[in-house]
C-alpha cells in the first residue's frame, strides 16, 4: 500500500521553496488616484515590442498596480494616486527591468507623481535572461528523460549567504535534454536530481541528485558565469547510480499515542537548496517507510491534521535508518496587545486592525520565516506558531500619507523587559502572553545627498543607515534602514532615536545589509550620528568601496 503511494505521490518543484521567503503579507488593494503613466515595452536587442509583458508601478511598501503590455508593446496606468514611483517590466523569459535603471536588475528610477498628473512614453527596453542548455545521461551514457534540472546562486537571505534556485527550472525530455530560461546574470551551479522513486527490483539502487559536471559537493562543483542573453550549451551531467537506503519510524504526538494518517514530505539539501522531495500519507498507525534514498541530508517533515508538525535532518550514509521517532507538537502561541506612544506630531494613531504583525526566525532549510498574527478590534494579537526563537515585527501597513510620519515599531515587551532585539524563545505546545507590542510616530528624520569629488551627485545607489550598537543588528531590525536618493537626489531615512552610522554605496548584492559581517566591515567607512526624536539632521555622503567578505 505504501509503494502504491509513493508511486503517485507529488514531487515538489524544484524551486526556492515559499516558506523559505516571506510570505505575503495582507496589504490593502491598491489605492487609486487621477494620475496616469504611459510607455512601450521593446526588446533591448532587437527594438521590437513585447506584448504580455507585465508592468508594475511600485510605491513604497503599498500593493503595487500591475497591467500587462497590449500587441504593440503600451502599457498605460490609470488611476494612480500621488506618490513616487518605479515602474518595473517582468517577462519570464527575460530579465527584470525598471525604468531609469543603469545596470540589469538596477534600482531604477523613481518618479512623482501629484494628482491628475499624466506622464506618457516610460519606455523600457528590457534583456533576455540567459539560457543554460545540455543532456542529463545515465552511467551509460544513455539519455534520462524526467530528471529536475535547475540553476542555483548564492544570495543573501535574512543575514546569511544561501545557495537558492533561479531562473526557470524544468525537466528533461526524452532526449535528456533539458534548457533552464529566464537567468539574470551572474554565477550558476546546474543541479539535476532524478524524481523516480520506484524501488529497483533489489530494492537497493538509484540516481543521487548531481552538481555540473559530476559531483554531489558544491565545493567541487563548476560555476557558469552568464550574461544577459547568452546561451550556454553543451552542458553534460552524468547520473551514476548509487547505493540507496530506506529510513523508517513512526509518527506520534506528545503523549506517545500514534498520529493518524500524518502527513510525511521528504526533501534532501545540496549545499543548503532543496534539490528535489515527495510528499505522502501514512498508514493509521502512524509507521511510515520511505525506501530508495541515495546517500546524502534530508530533512524529514510530518504534519497532523490540526496543524501539528515535527521536523527531522538526516543523513544516509548508504545503510538502512530505521526507528525514526517524530513527535508532532501543536502549534504554539504569543499573544498580546498594540499599544501607541502619545504621538509627536498630534496625528491620530491608524487603527489597531491596519497594524502589519508578525513573527520572523532566522532562515533555516524550509522553514517558514515569517508567520503572520491578526490583530483585532480590541488592539489584542495572536499569532499561532511552531516553537522556537523569533523576532516580533509590527507596523502600519502601506506607506503613510503625504507629510505624514509613518507609524513603526518602538518596543517589544515581555515581563518589563524590551526583546525585540533578543527575541522570544516560544516553548513547544506552549504559549507566550502579555506581550506589549509597541508602535510610534517618535522619530529623527536624516537626508542628504551622494556627492563625487567634482560636485556631481550619485542617484544609483544604496544609503544604509544602522545602529552603532551591534545587538540592535537582529532579524528584519527596525535599526537597519536601507534608502535611496529620490527624483530630487535626496535620501531620506526615519530613524528611531539613538546612535547610528550611515553608508553609501552602489552595485551592493540584495540583502547584504541584512548580514552582520558586512555591517561591522562597513562601520569603518561610514560616518557617525546620533538623532533624537523630532530632529531633522542632513548628511551628505561620499561612495564607499563595497566590503570584500
Amino acid at each position: 500500500m505504501l509503494r502504491a503511494c509513493l508511486c503517485v505521490a507529488t514531487v515538489l518543484a524544484l524551486h526556492e521553496p515559499a516558506a523559505s521567503q516571506p510570505p505575503a503579507r495582507d496589504n490593502p488593494p491598491p489605492r487609486t488616484g487621477t494620475a496616469s503613466v504611459s510607455g512601450r515595452v521593446v526588446d533591448a536587442s532587437t527594438g521590437r515590442a513585447l506584448p504580455r509583458v507585465e508592468v508594475l508601478a511600485e510605491s513604497g511598501g503599498a500593493m503595487p498596480h500591475s497591467t500587462l503590455t497590449e500587441g504593440d508593446g503600451r502599457y498605460h496606468f490609470i488611476g494612480l494616486p500621488a506618490g513616487a514611483y518605479v515602474i518595473i517590466a517582468t517577462r519570464p523569459n527575460y530579465i527584470r527591468a525598471a525604468w531609469g535603471e543603469t545596470r540589469p536588475e538596477g534600482p531604477g528610477q523613481r518618479i512623482t507623481l501629484s494628482e491628475g498628473q499624466q506622464i506618457g512614453d516610460l519606455n523600457l527596453a528590457i534583456k533576455r535572461g540567459g539560457v543554460i542548455t545540455g543532456r542529463i545521461v545515465d552511467e551509460v551514457g544513455d539519455p534520462l528523460p524526467e530528471v529536475q534540472v535547475s540553476a542555483l546562486r548564492y544570495q543573501y537571505i535574512e543575514g546569511s549567504r544561501r545557495l537558492i534556485h533561479s531562473g526557470r527550472g524544468g525537466q528533461s525530455n526524452d532526449l535528456g535534454e533539458f534548457r533552464v530560461y529566464g537567468l539574470p546574470p551572474g554565477q550558476y551551479y546546474v543541479s539535476a536530481a532524478s524524481r523516480d522513486f520506484r524501488s529497483a527490483p533489489d530494492g537497493g539502487s538509484g540516481y543521487a541528485p548531481t552538481l555540473y559536471p559530476g559531483t554531489g559537493n558544491v565545493a567541487e562543483a563548476q560555476r557558469l558565469t552568464v550574461v544577459p542573453g547568452q546561451t550556454i550549451a553543451g552542458i553534460s551531467v552524468m547520473l551514476v547510480p548509487v547505493r540507496t537506503a530506506k529510513v523508517s519510524g513512526i509518527v506520534i504526538d506528545a503523549s506517545g499515542r500514534p498520529l493518524d494518517r500524518p502527513r510525511i514530505s521528504v526533501s534532501q539539501r545540496v549545499g543548503g537548496a532543496p534539490i528535489g522531495g515527495f510528499s505522502f500519507s501514512i498508514h493509521s498507525d502512524g509507521t511510515f517507510s520511505v525506501p530508495n534514498l541515495a546517500p546524502g541530508d534530508y530533512t524529514v517533515r510530518a504534519s497532523g491534521p490540526e496543524g501539528e508538525s515535527a521536523r527531522a535532518d538526516i543523513t544516509v550514509a548508504g545503510g538502512d535508518i530505521n526507528g525514526l521517532q517524530l513527535v508532532v507538537a501543536k502549534p504554539s502561541a504569543i499573544r498580546g496587545r498594540v499599544v501607541f506612544t502619545p504621538s509627536a506630531t498630534d496625528q491620530p494613531p491608524p487603527k489597531p486592525t491596519a497594524i502589519d504583525i508578525g513573527a520572523w526566525r532566522e532562515w533555516a532549510f524550509g522553514e517558514q520565516v515569517r508567520v503572520s498574527g491578526k490583530v483585532h478590534d480590541d488592539a489584542t494579537f495572536e499569532i499561532s506558531l511552531a516553537a522556537g526563537r523569533v523576532h516580533l515585527r509590527a507596523g502600519a501597513r502601506g506607506p503613510a500619507p503625504a507629510g505624514a510620519v509613518p507609524w513603526r515599531l518602538n518596543r517589544v515587551v515581555v515581563n518589563d523587559v524590551d526583546v525585540a532585539d533578543s527575541g522570544i524563545d516560544v516553548p513547544p505546545n506552549g504559549a507566550i502572553e502579555n506581550v506589549v507590542v509597541e508602535i510610534t510616530d517618535r522619530m529623527g528624520e536624516l537626508s542628504g545627498r551622494v556627492i563625487v569629488d567634482n560636485g556631481g551627485q550619485v542617484n544609483d545607489c544604496m544609503v544604509i543607515v544602522f545602529a552603532k550598537d551591534a545587538a540592535h543588528w537582529s532579524v528584519q531590525s527596525r535599526h537597519v534602514i536601507v534608502a535611496r536618493p529620490g527624483p530630487d537626489a535626496v535620501y531620506r531615512a526615519r530613524l528611531l532615536p539613538g546612535d547610528y552610522y550611515v553608508v553609501a554605496m552602489k552595485e551592493l548584492e540584495p540583502g547584504i545589509w541584512t548580514n552582520a559581517e558586512f555591517l561591522a566591515a562597513a562601520r569603518e567607512q561610514a560616518t557617525k550620528l546620533s538623532i533624537a526624536a523630532g530632529e531633522k539632521t542632513s548628511i551628505d555622503l561620499r561612495l564607499s568601496p563595497v566590503p570584500v567578505l
